[in-house]
């Protein structure tokens, strides 16, 4: 035989070996993740609501009573368990609620999820159907700012209050260059790690990485292992895909045609600290400079949305306030409930307690 035909052969059987390799490793993951994911559906029950609207189930995580309620809109990909460290703060002195999104936490996965204007008429579905009255103080993180603003375009009549925590601004993918080749990045990065292999990784003590991410949230350790089981989870990470994809198309439009504006409605715009940079290093300080640059402004852009409005900077807070100063946003939050039954008067408010 010519050797360059038994060449030939040699890298011909190289790969038939690296194809199938891969095809059973592929086959390994998704096995072991149906495996884990089944198991993690028995070990962790939803601790709260599970709320039909329709053909699918919507999880509200509720705590305290009285009006009014305060609703609590998570951000990009986050399920309300990311704001649970929170509701004991708030509980104490009204109703509180923690909304999962379709296919996130304990809620069901829907072939709408994804646009923040789904998510909001979810939400007053969710909250009609589970006899959660008006009115409600909504308080929207991050990406839940566009469901928050969306929410009380529709329904004004229900929103006493808004809290909106270091929100999204419609014009950010604009004016944040490189934002939205970043967020697609980050998205097929996703797509490509076998989650399976990844849990298989956590299980047997490969890789502590799950451990780490949950733990940079702050959650109540009794809640740590949930969180990893979302991190870990196929339905969780396509929802937030899909999230993450309507907020670098649809969402951004949604809000400017629909909710330009809250009108009278009363609003607290809590922001980021822009002198708080992320770290010692040179280039992470000089990149969390020039974001602020644009953020700032955003921000305070999002004050004008109310002509009964109040602007916080959190200082020493990153994006997560809720995590990095717990004590100021509860603080704002209950400021709105004292203020709303003040207002009413006594018996003059007429929602109904989580």
């Amino acid at each position: 035989m010519n050797r360059p035909f038994r060449d030939r052969g040699i890298v011909v059987r190289a790969l038939a070996g690296l194809v199938a390799g891969v095809a059973a490793g592929g086959a390994m993951s998704a096995v072991y993740q149906t495996y884990g994911a089944r198991r993690d559906r028995r070990r962790f029950p939803p601790p709260g609501r599970m709320v039909d609207i329709g053909g699918r189930r919507i999880h509200l995580w509720t705590a305290g009573t009285g009006p009014p309620a305060v609703v609590v809109v998570p951000g990009l990909g986050e399920p309300g368990l990311n704001w649970a460290a929170l509701a004991p703060r708030l509980a104490v002195e009204s109703s509180v609620v923690l909304y999962d999104r379709a296919g996130l936490g304990w809620s069901d996965p829907s072939p709408w999820a994804g646009p923040a204007l789904a998510a909001a008429r979810d939400l007053r579905r969710a909250l009609d159907e589970a006899g959660i009255l008006p009115p409600y103080v909504l308080v929207g993180h991050s990406a839940g700012g566009n469901v928050v603003r969306l929410f009380t375009a529709e329904s004004p009549g229900t929103v006493a209050a808004v809290v909106l925590v270091d929100s999204s601004h419609p014009e950010q993918l604009r004016l944040l260059h490189g934002t939205r080749t970043a967020l697609a990045r980050q998205m097929l990065r996703s797509r490509l790690t076998p989650l399976g292999l990844r849990r298989l990784a956590f299980d047997a003590g490969w890789s502590d990485r799950a451990q780490r991410d949950a733990e940079a949230r702050r959650l109540p350790p009794e809640l740590l292992s949930t969180r990893i089981a979302f991190d870990l989870s196929d339905r969780h990470r396509r929802t937030e895909l899909r999230e993450t994809a309507a907020a670098i198309t649809v969402n951004p439009v949604q809000v400017r045609r629909r909710a330009p504006t809250l009108g009278a409605i009363p609003l607290t715009v809590v922001s980021s600290s822009p002198d708080e940079p992320p770290a010692t290093d040179v280039k992470a300080t000089a990149d969390h400079h020039r974001f602020q640059a644009v953020w700032s402004p955003l921000q305070a852009d999002l004050v004008r949305l109310s002509s009964d409005a109040v602007h916080v900077v959190a200082e020493h807070a990153g994006h997560h306030i809720h995590r990095d100063r717990p004590e100021l946003v509860a603080g704002v939050i209950l400021d709105h409930v004292r203020r709303i039954r003040a207002e009413a008067g006594k018996g003059g408010l007429t929602g109904t307690g989580a």
